[in-house]
C-alpha cells in the first residue's frame, strides 16, 4: 500500500509539473551535445509550425540558421568546459539571452528569437534546457544586451528598439 501511495503521489507531482510546463508560452527545448532534442514543448507550433512530437529526437542544428547554430554550439561547448571543473549546471552566455534565428518547416529564416539556456550535468550526459521567446518580448534584456550578441547569417543585426508609445 505504501508503494502504491508513493507512486500516486509521484504521478500527481509529474502531472502538476506537466501542467505548469504546458502553460508556459515560451518554447522550451532540451538538447544534448549532438543537438538531439529529447524534449520540445507544445508551444513550438507558434514559433516554427511544427508539432512537438515532430521535432522530438531530431537535431536542433537543423532548426537553426548556420550562424545561430555555431553560436549555440560554441556556448554549449564553453559551458561544458566550465561545468566539468566547477558546477553541476552552468548557464549559457552567463545567463543572458542571445538572439538566434530559427528555420521554419521549409528551411526559411524566421524572425529573430531570444534564446536563454542552462547546461545540466546531473544525468548520464550533459543536456541544455533552453527557453526561446520572440525577441520583442525580451525588452528588458534588449536594452542591456550589446548589439554584438545579436545574430545574423551575414553580419551583426541592429534591430530598432520597440516603440514605448
Amino acid at each position: 500500500k505504501l508503494f502504491i501511495d508513493d507512486l500516486k503521489r509521484q504521478n500527481n507531482e509529474l502531472r502538476y509539473r506537466e501542467n505548469i510546463l504546458l502553460s508556459v508560452p515560451d518554447l522550451v527545448i532540451v538538447f544534448d551535445s549532438s543537438g538531439r532534442m529529447p524534449f520540445v514543448s507544445p508551444s513550438v507550433k507558434k514559433f516554427i509550425h511544427f508539432k512537438s512530437d515532430e521535432l522530438q529526437d531530431t537535431s536542433l542544428w537543423d532548426r537553426l540558421t548556420p550562424r545561430s547554430g555555431q553560436l549555440v554550439k560554441r556556448a554549449f561547448m564553453d559551458a561544458l568546459a566550465t561545468g566539468l571543473e566547477v558546477e553541476d549546471s552552468v548557464p549559457l552566455w552567463d545567463g543572458e539571452p542571445r538572439t538566434v534565428k530559427l528555420l521554419d518547416r521549409n528551411g526559411a529564416d524566421t524572425k529573430s528569437v531570444a534564446l536563454k539556456g542552462i547546461v545540466h550535468f546531473a544525468g548520464e550526459a550533459p543536456e541544455c534546457v533552453c527557453t526561446i521567446r520572440p525577441e520583442y518580448l525580451d525588452n528588458r534584456r534588449r536594452s542591456t544586451t550589446p548589439d554584438s550578441h545579436r545574430v545574423s547569417d551575414n553580419e551583426t543585426t541592429h534591430l530598432p528598439e520597440p516603440s514605448t508609445t
